[in-house]
């Protein structure tokens, strides 16, 4: 396919193909993620306490209920009311 022009630049089409992961990176690109994912739970978990009840209210969920999601591990996951599942 041509551009038309002298200085077009072009995508390669020889880049080299990336290898799958082997089991070992596999599972340290998947404990990475979870870590990852944890620790940004634990971030909104927090940012979560910092709304006023007005603002809960306005997500569906009460005061007890953030403390209730705040005080769980990192790990698990917040349970959201049914209409964002």
């Amino acid at each position: 396919m041509s551009c038309g022009s002298t200085t077009c630049t072009s995508i390669p089409y020889d880049l080299p193909v990336s290898k799958p992961f082997s089991g070992f990176e596999r599972f340290w690109r998947i404990l990475l993620a979870g870590i990852g994912n944890g620790c940004e739970r634990s971030h909104q978990r927090q940012q979560l306490l910092d709304l006023d009840d007005r603002l809960l209210a306005d997500i569906g969920i009460t005061r007890d209920q953030a403390v209730e999601d705040a005080r769980k591990s990192f790990w698990i996951r917040i349970n959201m009311p049914d209409i964002y599942r």
